[in-house]
């Protein structure tokens, strides 16, 4: 009797422990993965597929930025077309817990609220009547409506630990005449953290910690303090890396300085900025929030500003992962996370390489660059070296007409899915040339032929020494393709800008036809029908608009 009820015990321990393998300890770090569906409606199969692939990795955790992708109760007008039922979306928070995966929910309460203020019913909410992205911190009922939309999130993901009230690029805030009035009682950061604080009761009651962004509060280091310790603050620099920087992120001054530039002003504000051996200190802003006793979670990203709509920039986000993981190891940190913003659109194959290193690196710190790269292919590849990194490089390359805003993609400035108007891309190119950035951008575009081809190329000549790993590099070929006959594109627009002979305009409109249509098609295999229809949409329609009004028979 005693043998069977030790064998129990253990099978039931055994169980615990498989189910829970991924959990963090008190005393380990979160290792959090983002899923973003801003911009994309994910397919349920996809998502599934995806947890699955991040818990096998070591993430223990996922930060689930799910805006407008959940039927809401309260805002029914803001849920799209292809947005989950409660029923399905518990179904994917339950099986994420069983991979050991701890759930914490992201809402944003003052900026990048499109999706809910581009809504008539919720226009009195808006903080500037002209943007439809940042809330009004002091109308009393965008504090209850929020207050009620974070109880809804709360009945939707049950026992949670962490609460994510985003906070980040509110470029409005404080704006409107009424802020304004308030501000001038006391100050920016004190606006920013009364609201902060007064939506975030309900959590604290119950235990939860509410986490922000860190970049509104940095803006102000002398008030930093006001924000109460309960609060993680999610520290997110997409710039540094694993080596001395050139220029570092100073939010007050609104960009990126080198080492001459840093005042004795900016010194005293943050001594970390520069350490001990004389340099700058990559993610110093980690080192300044920890001195004011404040837990942080240091943010890379596998996909941000200024990547192609195709392929990201492999060397950035590389480096970037790799430095904020061991960062986040030597100075105790209460977590990291890797963001994925969706509005840059491709998938997380493309990814799959950068997202593999964080946890790597964070069990193997001491390892340098070359050895986790080394690891990551022979992990997901079979074969060590930095070969396929190599070649990333060069499709991945970033230029004009291939990235974003220079598509019809968040043109507006803001994170939207609106067409671009049909001369978009013809006023984008009066302004590159009015601001003296054409000259630029044209050798950029010359050169991406050259290099992408190269890349495909590389590729081709790498896989079949390889012994796993398809997926990765069937993302990475598609994306090459595109890539390819964006830089044709691209540069045929060049030619029409610049009064050059070049292909046939109509021959130009029905090619972009037929590659949308080819995009599209791919895309289908993680979006929805819909949301590759309307992604796809963004990427060809205003560049294949600028063909068709110089068509030429």
């Amino acid at each position: 009797m005693r043998k069977s009820i030790l064998f129990l015990l253990f099978a039931v321990f055994s169980i615990s422990n498989s189910i829970n393998a991924n959990l963090p300890l008190a005393n380990e770090p979160l290792i959090v993965f983002h899923f973003d569906f801003n911009s994309v409606s994910l397919n349920e199969n996809y998502v599934r597929l995806w947890l699955k692939k991040a818990a096998a990795m070591g993430y223990n955790s996922v930060l689930w930025e799910i805006e407008n992708e959940v039927q809401w109760d309260i805002c029914p007008e803001c849920s799209s077309p292809d947005a989950f039922s409660k029923e399905t979306f518990r179904s994917i928070l339950n099986y994420s817990r069983e991979l050991g995966l701890e759930p914490i929910p992201l809402l944003q309460t003052i900026g990048h609220a499109e999706y809910v203020l581009e809504n008539e019913n919720n226009k009195s909410f808006r903080e500037d009547s002209t943007r439809y992205d940042c809330y009004c911190t002091t109308n009393p009922q965008v504090r209850i409506f929020l207050k009620n939309w974070i109880d809804e999130y709360l009945e939707l993901f049950g026992d949670i630990k962490y609460f994510h009230l985003g906070g980040d690029e509110a470029y409005a805030f404080a704006s409107c005449s009424k802020c304004k009035q308030q501000v001038s009682k006391t100050s920016e950061n004190s606006l920013y953290v009364e609201h902060i604080a007064d939506i975030s009761q309900n959590l604290l009651k119950k235990g939860i910690r509410p986490g922000i962004w860190s970049d509104m509060i940095l803006k102000y280091p002398n008030e930093i303090g006001q924000l109460n310790k309960e609060f993680v603050i999610w520290d997110w620099n997409y710039w540094d890396g694993d080596e001395i920087p050139e220029r570092v992120m100073v939010w007050s001054k609104g960009g990126r300085l080198s080492k001459s530039e840093i005042s004795d002003s900016i010194l005293s504000d943050f001594p970390e900025i520069i350490n001990n051996a004389g340099e700058l200190n990559p993610f110093y802003t980690c080192d300044v929030l920890k001195r004011l006793k404040y837990d942080v979670i240091l943010c890379s990203s596998s996909r941000s500003y200024g990547d192609g709509v195709f392929a990201g920039r492999n060397e950035l986000h590389v480096s970037n992962i790799i430095g904020a993981a061991k960062k986040t190891v030597n100075l105790g940190l209460l977590g990291n996370c890797v963001t994925s913003w969706a509005v840059r659109i491709h998938n997380n194959e493309i990814q799959e390489p950068w997202f593999f290193l964080a946890p790597l690196t964070m069990k193997n710190y001491s390892l340098s660059k070359k050895e986790l790269l080394g690891k990551t292919s022979q992990e997901l590849f079979g074969v060590n070296g930095c070969d396929f990194f190599e070649h990333a490089n060069k499709i991945g390359y970033s230029f004009t007409f291939a990235n974003e805003k220079s598509t019809g993609i968040m043109w507006t400035g803001m994170k939207d899915s609106k067409p671009a108007p049909e001369n978009y891309i013809q006023e984008l190119i009066n302004k590159m040339k009015s601001g003296n950035r054409w000259n630029g951008t044209v050798d950029e575009i010359k050169n991406s032929t050259g290099i992408i081809s190269a890349g495909i190329t590389d590729l081709n000549k790498f896989i079949p020494t390889t012994k796993k790993g398809i997926e990765v590099f069937y993302s990475w070929k598609r994306a090459g393709y595109f890539q390819y006959w964006q830089s044709i594109i691209a540069n045929e627009i060049v030619n029409i800008s610049e009064r050059k002979p070049g292909i046939n305009t109509s021959e130009m409109v029905k090619l972009i036809e037929n590659i949308k249509e080819e995009y599209k098609n791919w895309a289908e295999n993680w979006m929805t029908p819909t949301s590759a229809e309307q992604n796809a949409g963004l990427i060809y329609d205003a560049v294949q608009n600028l063909f068709k009004q110089n068509l030429i028979d």
